[in-house]
C-alpha cells in the first residue's frame, strides 16, 4: 500500500433539505448541486455517507477503506478498533430547522443501538441580521407541561432564543433542546451519529406533502427541562501565543474545538498535540494555508484532515495574514492533550 498521506483532502457530501439554501455557493464560493442544499458533510464515515479521498494516490477511495487498512497511521492508536468518532458538517439554514434533541450514549445504546449518542458543537460562520439559534429552555418546565405545549402547537413559547453573529460557539450536550434559525450558516462538529429526535416542526410538510414525523416520546425521555443558565455559549480561552495564538472553545469527553489564529503571515508546523498522536480536522474560517511538501493551497471555507502520521512526523505549512483555522479532534475519553 502507498505511504499514508500526512494530510487528507476529502470531497464534501452535499444533502438537499427542505430548509436548505444556496449560501454554500453564494457565501462560501463552492460549486454545489442544484436545489436547496442544507448540509455539506465535510468529514464522514457514518453509515453509507463516507467521504471520498481527493489525494491523487488514493483518488476517490472511501475514507473508511484507508482507515481499515491503516487505522493507527490515519487516526491514531486509540482508534484501532473504533474508527473515526467524529462527523463534521457545514449547515446552511435558509429556513429554521425543527426543534430537536439528541440522546446520550446510554439511551442510544438501549433504544437506538444502530447509532451512538450525539453531543455536538456549533461555530457560527455567517448570520443574517437578527438571525437566531434556540439553545435550551427559557424557563423551568417538565415532561407533562412541555408535552401539552407541543400538542397545542405552542412548543416554541418556552424556548431560549439567542441572536447570533459570526464567531459565536455553542456546545450542545445530549438532552439540550435546540434549533438552528433561518439565515444561519455554521460549522458543526459532533459525535459520528444521526440520533435525532424531532420535538416540534411548526406543522411543516415534508416532500411527500405530509407533516414530518415527530419523535415526541423519545424526546421527552431525554430532554433536560431545566432553564438554561447560558453555559452552552462558549467563549474562547487562550492556550498559547506561540508560535501563533491558539484558543480553546471546548475540550470534553467527545471532542475538542480550538481556533488557530494567524495575525501575520508565517511559516508553522503541525506537530503532535496529544499522546499518543491522533488525527485532527481543520476548517479554514478565513485566509489560506499552503503546504510546500504537497504544493497544495487550501483556501477559505475548505476542510482538510491531518492524519496521526502527519502529526507524528510534523508538517510544514505557510499561513497568510488573517488566516483562522478551526481545529477539531478527539475527546478526553480517548486521548490526553499536552
Amino acid at each position: 500500500m502507498e505511504k499514508i498521506p500526512k494530510v487528507l483532502f476529502l470531497t464534501p457530501l452535499y444533502k438537499e433539505k427542505i430548509w436548505g439554501g444556496r449560501k454554500l455557493e453564494t457565501t462560501l464560493g463552492r460549486k454545489i448541486p442544484e436545489g436547496a442544499i442544507g448540509e455539506s458533510w465535510e468529514v464522514s464515515v457514518y453509515g453509507t455517507d463516507v467521504s471520498p479521498i481527493q489525494n491523487p494516490e488514493f483518488q476517490n477511495l472511501p475514507l473508511t477503506d484507508l482507515i481499515r487498512k491503516a487505522p493507527n497511521e490515519v487516526l491514531g492508536k486509540p482508534f484501532t478498533n473504533s474508527g473515526l468518532p467524529l462527523l463534521v458538517k457545514v449547515i446552511d439554514a435558509k429556513e429554521k430547522l425543527s426543534v430537536q434533541v439528541h440522546p446520550d450514549d446510554a439511551y442510544a445504546l438501549k433504544y437506538d443501538p444502530k447509532s451512538n449518542g450525539k453531543k455536538e458543537c456549533w461555530y457560527v460562520l455567517y448570520a443574517d441580521p437578527g438571525a437566531e439559534l434556540v439553545v435550551g429552555f427559557d424557563t423551568n418546565t417538565n415532561r407533562e407541561e412541555y408535552s401539552a405545549l407541543v400538542k397545542q402547537n405552542l412548543g416554541e413559547t418556552v424556548l431560549k432564543k439567542s441572536k447570533v453573529q459570526s464567531g459565536d460557539v455553542f456546545l450542545l450536550n445530549p438532552g439540550t433542546i435546540h434549533a438552528i434559525g433561518g439565515g444561519v450558516l455554521l460549522l458543526e462538529v459532533q459525535q459520528s451519529s444521526d440520533s435525532t429526535y424531532r420535538v416540534y416542526d411548526y406543522g411543516r410538510l415534508g416532500d411527500d406533502g405530509n407533516p414530518r414525523e415527530l419523535h415526541l416520546e423519545k424526546a421527552l425521555a431525554v430532554l433536560n427541562f431545566q432553564k438554561s443558565d447560558g453555559s452552552e455559549k462558549k467563549s474562547k480561552q487562550l492556550i498559547t501565543y506561540h508560535p501563533f495564538p491558539r484558543y480553546l472553545f471546548t475540550s470534553n469527553d467527545k471532542f475538542r474545538l480550538e481556533s488557530w489564529e494567524f495575525h501575520q503571515a508565517q511559516n508553522f508546523t503541525f506537530s503532535t498535540l496529544c499522546d499518543p498522536a491522533a488525527f485532527g480536522i481543520f476548517y479554514t474560517i478565513s485566509g489560506s494555508v499552503y503546504f510546500p511538501e504537497f504544493q497544495k493551497l487550501v483556501g477559505p471555507n475548505e476542510t482538510f484532515m491531518v492524519t496521526a502520521t502527519g502529526f507524528s512526523e510534523t508538517i510544514s505549512a505557510f499561513a497568510e495574514t488573517g488566516t483562522k483555522l478551526a481545529f477539531m479532534s478527539a475527546g478526553s475519553d480517548t486521548v490526553k492533550y499536552q
